[in-house]
Parts: structure tokens; C-alpha cells; sequence
């Protein structure tokens, strides 16, 4: 028989749950993360905003998510036929996992304070990612936009989400990129971070759950030294085909390896079984990076782009057929060669003059090349 208190506690957490549900604020067991976006001019006077941002529940005691986490390290284990967990590697493991045993929060409203007005964000997804629009006028901006301290240039909007205690805010940001300049779309996983992917995807694995992120030397200072040149309105954009429970883990590195501020694009995955999660994260890129690329090519009629990537798996051929099909916007190819396969048929297409195929990062700090490639477009 239902007790009176029983029923009451039940429509207390019922009424718990709609409240949270209609105001768009955050249960104390839950977090938000917002992925840094690309906002562009919407005509002479507007500007859309991009929001993207993902809620869920941690559930750090959950019975069911240490369960995952030991079936993954024993999956882990198998596949890359050795045992690995000393300490240290334990510890990267248990971080790095943690993200893909979250419980996700569909069917939730996310409210953002931008500018000190409120906007309501659509229903989140199974997955509990969120995507909505804000469009504010060129006026509006002018008094929340920032820009970077040294250079006074890089423009970029906050915003925030609280949660229902007031206390915890979870930060985001856009970055204001103009409808001229130039955009520099770089990979991630051997481009700019040591993963070894041609190596097999035991390597990828391994780098991915069992390593520290390492960066691949020089490529900061190529990057920074783009960033802060003379041509006006750089631009970093990493699309890779690491998925988006990973991105705490890249933006950390990003920063700790001193490379500039950058909108992420990554690969969105609900893991529910443990195969198919490591089988996602490993899956063939060419199906997942193009269609990102030319979305932000497609935005940006009047910006030249630069494309960077590796050897290792299909960045020459995504990139290639990329160039072909928006010859008039890609300006340039670069390659990190990891393997030796630099044969110029994986650029079918390309004019020469528009690719390099590189080793050694400071390949492109040539004064012969850099100001050709960037500088004077």
C-alpha cells in the first residue's frame, strides 16, 4: 500500500523535475559543456551566433558505469594484447573514459545568458546535445564582444548557463569570424598531436585512452606565427574525427601546447555498447570530415582557406576532392608527411603550386613559403 509520505516525496521529485524542466535550469547532478563555435555575419547589421552544447549527469557512483569502465579496460586490454594498467596509465584511462559512461539528458532545455538577455536553447537530443541560433545586431555585440589582449583582434562572444543553485556557471564562447580573411581548418591526430594512427588502430587506441597528449613539435610556433602575422582575420578551425566526449581533453591540450584559440568540430557518438563506441572512434575519416569542411567553406564565400593534415590516413584526398570542387577558395594544402605515401595522385587535381608535403614543421616557416601561402593571398 502507497503511504502518504511515499506519494508525497514521489510529486516532490516530480515537481522537482518539471520545474527544471520549464525554467532551464541545471539539477545539481548535472554539467554542461559548450563547444567553442563559429559565429558569422548574417547581413549588414546581424550576426548569428551558433550555440552547441551537451548536458548530462556524470553518475560517478553509478554501479552500471563502473561496469562499463571494466568491460572497456578488459576490451582495451584485448585488443591491444598486452596489460597496461600500471598507475599512471590507469589514471589517463579513468579520465579519458569517464566521458563515454555519462548518463545524457534528452528532452532538456538549456537557458543562456548572453549579453544579460535570456535565450532558450531547443530540446536537447538522445545524446543530449543541444544546437540553437542567437541573432544580435552589430550594436548588441559592440558591448559584449572581446577580443585578444596582446593582439586587440580575435573576437569572440561569452555566454553562460547556470545552474539551479546560481553558484555553478557553465561557460561558452563563439568566436566572431569575419566574412574576409583567411581560415586555417586543421586535423588534430597527427597533424598537431603524436597518435601515430598510420601505425594501425591499436596505436590510435593507445594514444587515445593510455597516453599523454603530445604535440607534435614545432607546430605551435607554425600556428602562433600565423595567428599573430600581418594578414588580418586568422582563423583556427580543428575538424578531426575525435569525437566530442574527447574535447575537454583536446581543449586542454590545445592551451597547455600553446596553440591559438579555435572553434572544434568533432565527430558526435551516443556510445552504448563497447564495441561499437571503439569502433565509432576509429571509424574510416572520409566519413565524417568532409561534410564539416564544407559547411564552413560554404558560410564563408569570400574567406580563403587553408588545409592541414597528415599522410597517415585520408587528409590528401578529402582535402583534394575539397580543392576541387572550391578551387577559387583553397589557397592551400599542407601535408604532414608520417608515413612516406606522399605520391602527388592523392592530391588527383591539385595544381602543384598549391600543395606541400612537409616533415619537419619548420618547413613551413620558410621565408619562401610562408609569406606565398599566407601573407599574400
Amino acid at each position: 500500500m502507497v503511504t502518504l509520505s511515499v506519494l508525497s516525496t514521489a510529486l516532490l521529485s516530480l515537481q522537482g523535475v518539471a520545474t527544471t524542466f520549464l525554467t532551464g535550469q541545471i539539477r545539481a547532478e548535472e554539467r554542461v559543456i559548450f563547444f567553442p563555435t563559429i559565429a558569422s555575419e548574417f547581413n549588414s547589421t546581424h550576426w548569428n551566433v551558433p550555440i552547441h552544447g551537451w548536458i548530462f549527469e556524470p553518475e560517478e557512483d553509478s554501479k552500471k558505469r563502473s561496469a562499463f569502465l571494466y568491460l572497456l579496460k578488459n576490451v582495451v586490454s584485448e585488443v591491444l594484447e598486452e596489460n597496461f594498467m600500471n598507475d599512471y596509465a590507469n589514471d589517463i584511462f579513468n579520465r579519458r573514459s569517464r566521458p563515454f559512461v555519462v548518463d545524457n539528458k534528452r528532452m532538456k532545455r538549456v537557458k543562456v545568458n548572453l549579453g544579460g538577455c535570456l535565450y532558450n536553447m531547443p530540446f536537447s537530443g538522445k545524446n543530449g546535445h543541444f544546437e540553437g541560433n542567437i541573432t544580435l545586431s552589430k550594436h548588441q555585440l559592440a558591448f559584449i564582444k572581446r577580443s585578444d589582449k596582446a593582439e586587440k583582434r580575435h573576437e569572440t562572444v561569452s555566454f553562460q548557463a547556470r545552474g539551479l543553485d546560481e553558484k555553478r556557471v557553465f561557460e561558452g564562447v563563439a568566436h566572431l569570424v569575419p566574412s574576409t580573411g583567411i581560415s586555417v581548418i586543421s586535423d588534430i591526430d597527427d597533424t598537431i598531436k603524436i597518435t601515430k594512427v598510420f601505425q594501425g588502430k591499436k596505436e590510435l587506441l593507445r594514444y587515445t585512452f593510455l597516453r599523454d597528449f603530445e604535440p607534435v613539435p614545432g607546430m605551435a610556433e607554425v600556428y602562433q606565427t600565423w595567428w599573430r602575422s600581418s594578414y588580418d582575420n586568422v582563423y583556427f578551425h580543428f575538424v578531426s574525427s575525435s569525437v566530442f566526449q574527447l574535447y575537454e581533453e583536446l581543449e586542454d591540450f590545445r592551451r597547455s601546447s600553446n596553440f591559438p584559440p579555435a572553434t572544434f568540430h568533432l565527430k558526435t557518438i551516443r556510445p552504448k555498447k563497447i564495441l561499437s563506441s571503439l569502433q565509432s572512434i576509429v571509424a574510416d575519416p572520409r566519413e565524417t570530415k568532409r561534410e564539416p569542411i564544407e559547411s564552413i567553406i560554404r558560410r564563408f564565400p569570400e574567406r580563403k582557406f587553408v588545409l592541414i593534415g597528415d599522410s597517415g590516413e585520408k587528409d590528401p584526398e578529402v582535402y583534394a576532392s575539397i580543392a576541387r570542387d572550391y578551387p577559387a577558395q583553397i589557397k592551400a594544402i599542407f601535408i604532414r608527411d608520417v608515413n612516406s605515401l606522399t605520391q602527388p595522385q592523392r592530391l588527383k587535381g591539385v595544381p602543384q603550386s598549391k600543395y606541400m608535403f612537409f616533415t619537419d614543421a619548420i618547413e613551413l616557416m620558410n621565408q619562401e613559403i610562408f609569406p606565398f601561402h599566407i601573407d599574400s593571398l
